[in-house]
């Protein structure tokens, strides 16, 4: 892949988005649902980025619908899986947080989850810890990952110097207009959302991958929680 210029792909599905960042190499942020491995390596295929180019399976949070298919990518790219240490438990154990709800829409579908069959997961060891910062350019790509807490205390967000950013669940689209920014469902800490929110801010970022709707511009996120134009 040297020698090809950075870029985001979106690999869409009804639930989550998955991205794939190629550059020298090439980074999968989050995996979907279980199953939804064969969407990824579909889309990598279409772009030509092979198994091999994977150099990291980057999970965002501690989520079933971002870590469910990590065992079926790490077997099939032979990748190390990264995530933070604060959320590493629900990676090791296949089972979900509590939900904490954030509003009426994070109770209804608190309510909704619990009349859901949820998937059985197999739990894994992620191969990195993530802590602080971490640079990405080791993996072939030019950028950084940042803690992001508050959504869930361990969430992080990628910041690649290209000016994209890719925030996992910091910030959810609505159920019609996919690209109006509004708080997730679920969250430990609404003012540290706020602070997480102002961090990707102040990276200045051109576009930002959300892992349910968007995506999203800088100034849309700045009038929905800061009131600026």
């Amino acid at each position: 892949m040297a020698g090809r210029k950075q870029r985001v792909i979106k690999v869409r599905s009804t639930v989550v988005n998955a991205f794939i960042i190629c550059g020298e190499r090439a980074v999968i942020v989050d995996t979907g649902m279980p199953g939804y491995d064969v969407a990824i390596l579909s889309v990598m295929e279409k772009y030509d980025v092979k198994p091999a180019d994977v150099s990291m399976i980057l999970i965002t949070h501690g989520h079933h619908d971002h870590y469910g298919s990590a065992v079926a990518l790490k077997q099939k790219t032979g990748a190390p899986v990264a995530m933070h240490k604060d959320d590493s438990e629900s990676l090791r154990t296949g089972v979900n947080p509590k939900l904490i709800p954030i509003g009426m829409k994070g109770k209804i579908m608190v309510g909704l989850s619990g009349m859901m069959k949820m998937p059985v997961i197999k739990g894994m060891e992620p191969d990195i810890l993530i802590e602080g910062e971490m640079d990405l350019s080791k993996y072939g790509i030019a950028g950084k990952v940042v803690p992001t807490p508050g959504h869930t205390r361990g969430s992080v967000s990628v910041l690649l110097d290209g000016g994209c950013a890719l925030i996992g669940d910091l910030i959810f689209g609505g159920f019609i207009r996919k690209k109006a920014p509004g708080f997730p469902y679920f969250g430990y800490d609404s003012q540290e959302i706020y602070r997480s929110i102002q961090k990707v801010l102040d990276f200045n970022p051109k576009i930002i991958y959300a892992g349910h709707g968007g995506p999203f511009t800088a100034p849309a996120v700045r009038r929905r929680f800061f009131n600026e134009d």
